[in-house]
Parts: structure tokens; sequence; C-alpha cells
């Protein structure tokens, strides 16, 4: 990848970036492909016509609710070009909550896609909606058709967007690195929703990193399949504008379907899949994907929540019986620093840690305000050169100083080992406490996670007039599991390799347990019912 000026924005980076590679898809979505020339083509009308309607120029905000999609993309790098920040949201946010969110970031303009429920609410700022489809091949466009009532209605088609109105042309804005181009959603550390704003140099360093990453030299590389969605950091960082800067294929799946993905990660013979364990796992049940060829995959990456060292062992073994060479490696990050900035790679690997940093990234643990030595539980703290501006219209900080560097208090537990591997204990917002001892739900759900028969578990902490807190596990099970045998089992193997405070009070069966739209187990629903 070539040298960027610091000052580049995403869009004039992937612009600058003409590399070597000679990859000439930048799309590939349900059936048709798109070439870098065209998409980029999309992108400057788009921001041409944009900028004349509704005038989206410097310092202004465009949200995005919006799966993962062509036009998400392309509205993206429109905004992006004329100096405006992408809000990035779920995009299964109730549009109460997006009309407040719209307030707060000053948005003047929305996209959002034809599935979203809101009839014909008034977000009281210009609207538009995507046809899902419209980039989709035939065969895919009438199944999605068929399948899927529109519920957004009454706004204006994006799609009219694209097309060239001759309007004055609009050179790319440029942005300080003091200047918000991207707006994420986050808990924060605080577990307090919040707006974290990053600047465009965030996501460049990040996505010039790939090759400490990747397991073979980048030429090697082709595609990537993308389920991650874009208000994701990780989702809208390595997948999608890594593949826009790298020059490389950007396989879009609008919404995981474990049949589905299995015959397009097969069929589009993607190099790296990234994703979280329960797309993993749904993955392992479909024999068009263990019975496969996977020799294309070179990497997979897997975080977002508890990683069982089981789930890392058999999906191994269905990569190796596929004839790839590559491991599936476990990485942490947060959006206050993008996403990832630990992983394990191939060259730096170690079973059961949560990754190695990163260039220009280092770890401390702090326990009382002292930092402790390698062995030791703390807090996480992060020193990087991918940390967030800061949290919108928020005096709060997570940063604080020690011996003139900047350390990112992450709220999370953790140790390093003597080689500077990260090993994760628990979010401290998580963590449970028994009769005034620590425990950790990660360790219950690793234990109770390897039982045969169980499919996913979550831990959550209720209330107990005794001891303050005591643990109720929630099981989701394979078909035809004997309920009271696998209970039996659970206990059994948390009395023997957990402290006693940890072995659960109680055990619930659930036909499936509640997720997000990225597959994350909702842990603050199962906490809601405890």
């Amino acid at each position: 990848m070539k040298d960027l000026p610091r000052s580049s924005s995403m869009y004039e980076a992937v612009r600058l970036n003409v590399s070597q590679s000679t990859v000439t898809t930048a799309i590939s979505y349900y059936g048709k492909r798109y070439t870098f020339e065209r998409v980029l083509r999309y992108v400057d009308v788009l921001a041409d016509n944009i900028a004349a309607e509704f005038h989206i120029g410097k310092g202004d905000t465009v949200t995005l609710c919006m799966p993962n999609s062509p036009a998400a993309l392309m509205m993206f790098y429109a905004a992006n070009k004329l100096g405006a920040a992408a809000n990035l949201v779920h995009p299964f946010i109730p549009p109460e909550s997006l009309r407040e969110n719209l307030r707060r970031t000053g948005s003047k303009l929305l996209l959002i896609y034809d599935l979203y429920k809101c009839g014909n609410f008034d977000f009281g700022v210009p609207t538009l909606v995507s046809d899902s489809s419209y980039f989709m091949g035939a065969a895919a466009k009438l199944y999605y058709k068929f399948t899927n009532k529109r519920t957004a209605r009454g706004y204006n088609a994006f799609e009219k967007y694209l097309k060239n109105r001759g309007n004055p042309h609009k050179e790319a804005q440029k942005f300080a690195q003091t200047e918000a181009a991207v707006y994420l959603a986050s808990g924060g550390t605080t577990g307090e929703p919040k707006i974290i704003a990053h600047n465009n140099l965030v996501f460049n360093t990040l996505c010039a990193k790939a090759q400490e990453f990747l397991s073979e030299p980048l030429e090697n590389y082709k595609a990537l399949y993308n389920v991650l969605p874009i208000f994701h950091g990780f989702g809208l960082c390595i997948n999608m504008h890594m593949c826009m800067l790298m020059r490389r294929t950007n396989i879009m799946c609008i919404k995981f379907n474990a049949k589905m993905s299995a015959k397009q990660i097969v069929k589009e013979r993607a190099n790296i899949l990234t994703g979280v364990p329960t797309m993993f796992l749904k993955l392992m049940g479909e024999k068009s994907f263990t019975r496969a060829d996977l020799s294309c995959i070179k990497d997979v990456y897997v975080g977002g929540d508890s990683v069982p060292q089981p789930l890392i062992d058999r999906f191994n073994a269905v990569l190796e019986k596929g004839g790839s060479s590559a491991r599936m490696y476990v990485g942490y990050g947060l959006t206050e620093t993008v996403t990832v900035c630990l992983v394990n790679t191939r060259a730096h690997h170690r079973e059961n840690s949560i990754g190695y940093p990163l260039s220009n990234t280092a770890v401390k643990i702090f326990r009382d305000g002292k930092e402790v030595p390698a062995g030791e539980v703390g807090e996480i703290y992060l020193d990087s050169d991918q940390f967030m501006l800061g949290y919108l219209h928020e005096d709060y900080s997570p940063f604080e100083e020690i011996g003139g560097v900047k350390w990112l208090k992450t709220g999370d537990y953790g140790y390093l080992d003597a080689d500077g591997f990260l090993y994760f204990k628990q979010r401290i917002k998580n963590m449970i406490k028994v009769s005034g001892v620590p425990v950790y739900p990660s360790e219950i759900e690793e234990v109770a996670g390897a039982v045969q028969g169980v499919r996913k578990v979550c831990a959550v902490g209720i209330p107990d007039p005794i001891r303050g807190q005591v643990v109720r596990l929630f099981a989701e099970c394979a078909e035809d599991t004997d309920k009271e045998a696998c209970r039996a089992a659970i206990l059994d193997a948390c009395r023997r390799k957990l402290i006693a405070y940890a072995v659960p009070k109680e055990i619930i069966f659930e036909d499936k347990l509640p997720v997000s739209l990225i597959g994350k187990i909702d842990r603050k629903k199962l906490e809601e019912r405890s």
C-alpha cells in the first residue's frame, strides 16, 4: 500500500491508493459484481447530488441506519468526500431513539433501508430509503422481493441520487485531525450509551497494519466475506474500508444466514472470514461448509464475545479437513480504539489469550491505582495510535495520563503473561460478586459451554439476600438433548473446575438465547429478565 499523507480522508485514501492489485471487483452482492471504478463513479455522483439538493458539506453530519449494502458504502464515502461526518447507527434502533440520535449528532440527512420498521415516521430531517435488492442479481432480487415486505414508506428513493443530474462536481474536502469523520455508538468504558467520534487517520492507520495480522503476503488475498455490519467498528474499518483501500473484493452479506453464507463463502472463494462465535457455530452445522473445499480460506478472526476454546478447536478441525491452512484467531479491541488493537496471528499466538499488541499499541494492567506484574489480574489499560477523539457532548473521559503517556482505561479485567500476550477475564460491569468474591461469567461460560450438547451459554448475576448475588446460567442446547442430564453435567463440570462461588445457583434452559444483530449473545436482555 502506498504511504498516504496523514491528512488524507478515507475517500482520498481510497482514490490515492491505486495499488498493484489485479482485483477489479470491489463489491460482490448476491449474484452481481461491481468494479472499483463503477463504485467510485456512484460515490462521486451521489456526493454531487446530495450536496446540491440537501446542501451537505464541510462539518455536517449524515446518518446511516443501514445493514451491509452497496448503498451504505456509497453514502459513507460520499459524505466523507464532502467533509461530513458519517454517523452509523444500529439498523434495529427504534424510530424515536433514532430521532433523538439525529438531534444529538446534528444530522442533516438520514439514509434508512426498506425493511426498517418505521412506517412513515417523521424524523425531522430529509430521509432517503434504499431498496436493499437494487444492487442484487436478478434471482436474488426476485427472492428478496418475494420473502420480504417493505416497512419504510413515503420517503425519497436513495437510488435516484446515483444518476448524474449535471450538478457541479464537488472536490474532496480536507479534514483536520481534530475533526470527526465517523460517529459510532458504544456502551463505552462506563457501560452507558455514548457516541464516539473518530477522525480519518485512525481508520487509515489501522488498515495500514493489515500485513501485521494477515498470515500470508497481502498479494495472496483476493476477497473477504463481510458479515459484520457497518455500524460495527470491525465491519466498518477492517471489512469495508480495508477492502476498498487495499483493492480487495468485499463479499457483502446483508444479514447472516448460515445456509446462504456457507454457499457464498465457498462459491466466492473468500480468503478471510470475520465474525462472532455464534456465526461460526452455525456454519459448522452446514454440510455445504463442513464438507466443502475450504483451501481458499487463509485467515479466520473471531471476537466481540467470549470465545470458548472448544469452538476454536472444532472450527480449526473443519478448516483442516477442508484443506485450509488457516486457523481461527481471537482478537481484542474497543470502539474507543475503532476496533481490534490486539490479535492472535500465525506469527504471534497463544492458546486462550485474546491477542498480542499491534504496532504502536502497549498494554498495562492496573489494580487499585498501581501497575501489577505479569500474571496478576487487574484493569486493562491501553496506549495506542488508534484512540478516539472523544465522546460527543460528554465531559467524561476514560483516559488517564501516567508518566506523560495517555492511557485508555478499558473497563475490562485481564492479565498479561511474561511475553506480552493478553488474557481476558471479564468486563468489570459484568463481573458478579458472590459474598464479596469476584466471579467472572466468562470462566463459567467456558466451562459450561464445553459440556456435550450445550450450544450457547450466558452467566448473569441475580440478587440474593444472603450472598448479595448468585449466578444464574442461561443455556441453549442442541436438539434432542436430555435437559436434566445436561444440567447435571454442567453442575458437575462447574464444581470440578470453578471455585464454589462461581457454581450456578440456577440453570435455565432456553430454546434460543437472544442475540444482537451481529450475533453476540444479548446479555443485557437476559439481565433484564433476571
